[in-house]
């Protein structure tokens, strides 16, 4: 039986750790705390796509983070996750699923887990097709889980999600160097978080409002750490199972004289140094000295980065 006073000590103890932890600690010692109030063995909190369920950010505490990666494989199939998704912001059980445990999803992958029960909760975030969920899981030892504890989780799942959310935004204004534009971000480039002019410059250099990052500058970013557009350029840095991604108002390709941006133009284009030399009436050595200042310039070190540039008109 959940306790009023436990409940209260809970809360209190969230909303302090939110302005001092880091996110994925925040998300272990809540879970942590919680299993002292709640029969669970393990849980999982974290983050992905509603569309293809794709499990992009995640916290799990006391098993293989394998319990959510392995999952993809049956995630299409899983009755328990549709329930959980036409129900958002309501608490499910596996038991409120007929049949579950003869499914396919359950005994080719929960079992494996030692997930005899789970109760777990679904809810929409501000980034459109993002959610955000909190799984609570007991093996075959545990009783199921109640209707007073499924409660008591439904009620807690708005204080989980605002707590994390006041967190993601406290770091991310802290790694903000005066009006720096900064988002945080998962691994796969959803944004969870952003302050400063972030929006302001997104718009400018993309034409909208960002759910998420482009995929195109995902790939440079995590291939080389920094993307330059037409107008704004983007450096990311690490953090936790999260990232930083900074923007910045610059003017990209206009850093460019005439020729420099000739050359690279063509060398972008996939012509060699010889190629853009006999085509510019000039020498091999003259384009590669070139290219060293656009690289210079631009900040980026690869042919690839530089093709990215051209790929935004």
């Amino acid at each position: 039986m959940v306790q009023s006073g436990e409940n209260n000590d809970f809360l209190l103890e969230l909303y302090h750790d939110s302005m001092s932890c880091e996110p994925d600690a925040l998300r272990l010692r809540t879970l942590r705390n919680l299993q002292q109030i709640l029969p669970f063995n393990f849980a999982v909190w974290g983050g992905g796509r509603a569309d293809d369920r794709m499990v992009t950010d995640l916290a799990v505490l006391d098993q293989s983070d394998a319990v959510l990666g392995d999952w993809e494989a049956v995630a299409h199939d899983d009755a328990f996750c549709d329930l959980t998704l036409t129900r958002l912001g309501q608490t499910a059980r596996f038991d409120d699923v007929a049949n579950y445990r003869r499914s396919f999803a359950y005994n080719d992958h929960w079992r494996r887990f030692d997930a005899s029960h789970m109760m777990a909760t679904i809810t929409a975030e501000k980034s459109d097709g993002y959610v955000s969920f909190v799984g609570l899981c007991a093996d075959g030892q545990r009783h199921a889980f109640s209707d007073t504890e499924r409660a008591f989780k439904q009620a807690l799942m708005p204080h989980l999600s605002q707590a994390l959310r006041i967190n993601r935004d406290l770091w991310t204004g802290r790694a903000a160097i005066n009006s720096e534009a900064v988002a945080m971000i998962d691994r796969q480039g959803w944004i969870l978080s952003r302050q400063g002019r972030f929006d302001e410059i997104a718009t400018e250099e993309w034409g909208a409002r960002l759910c998420a990052i482009p995929p195109d500058v995902m790939r440079t970013l995590t291939g080389h750490g920094v993307w330059h557009g037409r107008t704004g350029s983007a450096r990311l840095s690490t953090f936790g199972n999260a990232c930083f991604i900074h923007l910045a108002s610059q003017p990209g390709l206009s850093l460019l004289t005439p020729r420099e941006r000739e050359v690279a133009k063509l060398y972008a284009a996939d012509l060699t140094h010889r190629q853009v030399a006999a085509a510019l009436g000039t020498s091999p050595s003259t384009v590669r000295n070139q290219l060293a200042r656009v690289y210079d310039k631009l900040e980026i070190s690869s042919k690839t980065a530089l093709a990215a540039l051209f790929r935004h008109p």
